[in-house]
């Protein structure tokens, strides 16, 4: 019965209409399985005063201690401007706050439905189910409905992955552009991106350097995440001088390099819990590319990860933070439907099943397990009382 079922929805994926079917019941699940957290700032206006200063100043200098996340948002001005857009700073109100965080989470719809449609480019629908399927029981997914603190990565990740999908300049460098002054984090992804891009131009095969630098270089789809991220840089350069902001950085920040060793020697777990089953497609390609000397894809993925991981562990909220090196996951995807043609469905069951096995963990110093919400009805209750009676702010 369950093979039926499954062999069904996977067959559905040949139509649109199927596709959103698939996207609607993935959303239902992580919807029915994540308790909004961010409802318990909601009550609190210290917690959301700062947004409100955001949005009707987003270049005036933050007040909040170095280690608060408001003090860190001084070039995250994607959200801040789309809340202007709407007009929800207006009353100081914070139950029209709540309409930010509701659009995060719908977002989460359009960003599967994207997700089916790049893998079905290059797999089979029994191995774009699976891997979807799993990947909605991983924190990125959760991240979308689990927000603690008006992080807001639901959206960076919905515009990373926007840019993976288009195949037009316009498209890819307006998208990548929004992840990068959603978080910085966002902005060191625009890397594996543009490997997705170079791969995809190169039908998945690097084996020179001229297949990177050449003539037709700036013409490439894969120009577009440089490009996005040069103009981040330089316009990033112009607001720190016109406006005196800044990031604050060091240990009394929370944010810094020598962080690194100690966050290791807690916490090596958290690589693994970032994406748990997914990484073994990464390893199947780690493994693949060194069998057949295919050393620049394994250098380039290798630099990518390290530094995804190397910024993760100078903070303290890792698995938000590794968490944007999701494109690396499609890249292995993809790269083994291209390149492993051995690989058996079996191979996406088991990642999928390591995905649904292991509870998904919130690692920040020690791992926080993220609760499921099918026995916990009533707590949709209290999101409905805590919008409701959420307060004015006032300054």
């Amino acid at each position: 019965m369950v093979e039926m079922a499954f062999r069904y929805f996977a067959n559905s994926l040949e139509t649109k209409k199927g596709s959103v079917l698939v996207s609607l019941g993935l959303f239902t699940i992580v919807l029915m399985t994540t308790y909004p957290i961010y409802v318990e700032s909601i009550v609190s206006p210290e917690k959301y005063s700062f947004f409100f200063n955001k949005i009707k100043a987003p270049l005036q200098i933050s007040a909040s201690p170095q280690h608060t996340h408001a003090a860190k948002g001084a070039f995250r001005l994607t959200i801040p401007l789309i809340a202007r857009g709407l007009d929800l700073g207006i009353n100081k109100d914070a139950r029209r706050i709540v309409i930010m965080f509701v659009i995060q989470s719908f977002l989460l719809l359009p960003f599967f439905y994207l997700l089916i449609n790049i893998l079905k480019r290059y797999l089979n629908n029994i191995q774009t189910l699976l891997f979807v399927l799993g990947f909605a029981f991983v924190y990125v997914s959760k991240a979308f409905i689990w927000d603690a603190d008006f992080w807001f990565d639901g959206f960076a990740y919905f515009f990373l992955l926007l840019g993976m999908y288009f195949r037009n300049r316009s498209g890819i460098f307006l998208s990548l552009t929004c992840a990068s002054w959603t978080d910085e984090r966002a902005f060191i992804a625009l890397s594996s991106v543009y490997l997705f891009h170079l791969l995809h131009e190169n039908n998945f095969d690097l084996e020179r350097l001229s297949q990177i630098f050449n003539m037709h270089f700036f013409r490439k789809l894969s120009f577009m995440p440089i490009l996005a991220g040069c103009c981040y840089l330089l316009l990033r350069l112009f607001l720190a001088k016109k406006y005196s902001l800044q990031t604050p950085y060091g240990g009394g920040a929370g944010v810094s390099i020598d962080m690194i060793p100690d966050q290791l020697s807690s916490g090596l777990a958290g690589i693994f819990l970032a994406f748990e089953g997914l990484w073994l497609l990464f390893l199947i390609v780690i493994i693949h590319a060194c069998n057949h000397k295919k050393f620049l894809i394994l250098v380039l993925l290798a630099l990518i990860v390290m530094v995804h991981i190397a910024v993760a562990y100078s903070v303290f909220d890792f698995t938000r933070s590794l968490t944007y090196a999701f494109p690396v996951l499609i890249i292995a995807v993809t790269y083994i439907a291209k390149n492993i043609s051995q690989t058996t469905n079996q191979i996406f069951l088991l990642t999928t099943l390591l995905c649904l096995s292991i509870p998904t963990q919130y690692f920040i110093s020690v791992p926080y397990q993220i609760p499921w919400l099918v026995l916990s009805w009533h707590k949709f209750g209290s999101v409905v009382h805590s919008i409701i009676s959420a307060p004015y702010v006032s300054f």
